[in-house]
């Protein structure tokens, strides 16, 4: 492969990607200054109980599942990609925007169920649409594939910054100017897309292939299987993404500060990583990784529980974002590859996976946290991840399961 300049001047010249990095960018910022401090948030602002929080993420996250799902078959048979990217990233400036000025449970409830729950749609179609773009393109001098994980990295690349940018808004504007300053970034995207991204309607003949209905993607034996043991390690996370903070700044006697470098360093190690296993997805080693991931994951979650100072946690995030590397980036591949012919399906299939983790991750969070504390939880997020590393090691492609037969 060529020397990494001629690489980058490779990715850029291919018309109208540097304008979806911008959009990936754009959302994993969005994204990176809200998640990291939702609890705070929500225990300081709204004045909900750590329990009450996790179920509020809870109801949320189940109404990001079901609108992904309804949508994700329309946009691979008839509605254009752009449209909706345009809706996911405006239901955002206009969800955040509102959390940015509401703390009635019920204004938020309604708005986080409706209109914020439309920004799913920006992770699951930006990949979907650069899956049809981009990943069969013979690039000279790059490997297949290399261009999505390119544009998986714009997230981790926003995460180096996004926490800790966050942290300085909420010093000197609160939580509004956070919230407020991820519903300016989503319009960003808004933009990007409107630029970038055409205008292509389905043709009838694409919309008569036949394709197998959502229900029996779903209930794919295979995807299935997947499907759990990716919802269980997004779960992990997920409870780690809710406790984390609070273990920096309730038992570990932390600052905000502390916990915006956190969620910072992880990114750093994801870059490189997250190129370097994209090229070996490419070649073949998916399910591989997929189950290294599983592994250290389990690690990373059994070392937080031994952690007695912040800066400790900081060494630990190498872990974190080898594990998110893997389960981010190859993770999309590995479902996009299981529903060949609709990018917009495999890849819903996926995110919906990661959404009901955070689902499952929320709601055990909220039942979990005030039995066993937030130094043990992370135990009980490792045990979560057990689960996905069975999973993983037990399955078989179903070509091999095949041939096995004959």
């Amino acid at each position: 492969m060529r020397a990494w300049p001629t690489q980058v001047r490779a990715v850029l010249g291919q018309r109208g990607f540097p304008g979806l990095f911008g959009a990936g960018l754009a959302v994993g910022l969005g994204s990176s200054f809200v998640i990291p401090f939702i609890t705070l948030w929500g225990t300081r602002v709204v004045g909900l109980s750590e329990a009450a929080i996790g179920l509020y993420m809870t109801v949320t996250t189940f109404a990001q599942i079901l609108v992904a799902t309804l949508l994700a078959r329309w946009s691979d048979t008839h509605v254009p990609r752009k449209v909706m990217l345009m809706i996911g990233g405006m239901g955002a400036v206009v969800g955040y925007a509102v959390y940015a000025f509401v703390i009635d449970v019920r204004v938020l409830l309604f708005f986080g169920c409706t209109i914020l729950a439309l920004a799913v749609l920006c992770f699951s179609q930006l990949f979907a649409y650069s899956r049809e773009q981009f990943y069969d393109r013979e690039i000279s001098g790059l490997p297949r594939g290399y261009l999505l994980s390119v544009l998986r990295a714009s997230f981790s690349v926003a995460w180096m910054a996004g926490p800790s940018f966050s942290a300085w808004l909420l010093f000197l504007f609160g939580f509004r100017g956070v919230f407020l300053g991820a519903s300016a970034l989503y319009f960003v995207f808004v933009g990007c897309v409107w630029r970038y991204v055409p205008f292509e309607r389905r043709s009838a003949e694409h919309r008569r292939v036949r394709r197998d209905p959502v229900w029996r993607v779903l209930t794919r034996p295979d995807i299935l299987a997947v499907a759990i043991a990716f919802t269980c390690i997004f779960a992990a996370h997920a409870m780690n993404v809710m406790n984390l903070p609070l273990m920096i700044t309730n038992v570990l006697g932390g600052t905000s500060r502390n916990v915006g470098i956190t969620f910072g360093i992880g990114p750093i190690v994801e870059i490189p990583l997250m190129l370097w296993f994209g090229h070996l997805a490419a070649r073949g080693h998916t399910l591989a990784l997929l189950r290294l991931g599983a592994v250290v994951t389990i690690a990373y979650f059994v070392l937080l529980n031994c952690v007695q100072a912040p800066w400790q946690i900081y060494f630990l995030q190498f872990f974190h974002g080898m594990s998110f590397a893997i389960i981010s980036n190859v993770g999309i591949l590995f479902f996009q590859d299981l529903v060949p012919g609709q990018p917009g399906l495999a890849t819903t299939v996926y995110s919906n996976a990661a959404n009901a983790g955070n689902l499952l991750g929320f709601f055990t969070f909220s039942r979990l946290v005030p039995l066993l504390g937030n130094r043990r939880l992370f135990l009980g997020s490792a045990a979560l991840t057990v689960i996905t590393a069975v999973i993983m090691v037990a399955y078989r492609p179903r070509h091999l399961a095949r041939t096995a037969t004959r």
